[in-house]
């Protein structure tokens, strides 16, 4: 799509004849792209909602909190793994040293 703009272009300045960069080009009412079949878009060429709008956003709303408790689980997990595992020294504590009497 984009060479062929750039083909058409190129076209219109070697005609001498400068483009039109800041218009669009004007369609037949035959072509139009909305649904309408106007020149340009109206509040009818939105789409109408359907379906139950609470059934979905339950649906959606279930999704989310469980992601959240699955992202707070394993945060937790994390953190209490962290602090247990002896690999890390965090230096809380005394270290036991062995005297030589």
């Amino acid at each position: 799509m984009f060479a062929k703009h750039l083909l058409k272009a190129g076209r219109t300045l070697r005609s001498n004849s400068l483009p039109a960069l800041h218009s669009a080009p004007k369609r037949h009412a035959s072509k139009s792209p909305f649904v309408d079949g106007g020149p340009h878009s109206t509040m009818n060429d939105l789409p109408i909602p359907e379906g139950d709008w609470q059934e979905a956003y339950s649906r959606r709303n279930l999704k989310n909190t469980l992601v959240l408790l699955i992202g707070i689980g394993s945060f937790v997990t994390s953190i209490y793994m962290h602090f247990t595992d002896e690999a890390f020294n965090w230096n809380y504590k005394v270290p036991d040293y062995d005297r030589c009497s």
